[in-house]
């Protein structure tokens, strides 16, 4: 992928991202000295970066889940197997069911 014909906002995105990792960098090897206050707001800015992602991620998976849930496509193979489980035993509840009837009622006799 030729990342001069990706869009603007993908580019200066991971140009951000990339700042930030070399920014990074430079402040674990102490290159870049730091205050309290510096700190503290560095902390808070990663903090809230990281719930932001957090809420962001969980709306797309929901998005996801809830469209693959509602689309019109058909089962796939596991879906039908556990469907087909479902009936299976569901039909072996009911003869039970009716076995139980039928010696209960021998007992009463």
């Amino acid at each position: 992928m030729n990342l001069l014909r990706a869009p603007l906002s993908f580019q200066l995105t991971i140009a951000a991202v990339v700042a930030f990792l070399i920014y990074l960098m430079l402040f674990q090897l102490g290159f870049i000295d730091y205050s309290v206050g510096w700190l503290l707001t560095f902390y808070t800015f990663s903090v809230f970066t990281v719930a932001l992602f957090a809420v962001l991620g969980g709306v797309l998976l929901g998005l996801f889940i809830a469209t693959r849930a509602l689309s019109s496509q058909g089962f796939t193979p596991f879906e039908v197997s556990m469907l087909k489980l479902r009936d299976d035993v569901q039909n072996l509840k009911r003869e039970l069911g009716e076995l139980r009837r039928l010696l209960e009622g021998d007992v009463q006799e």
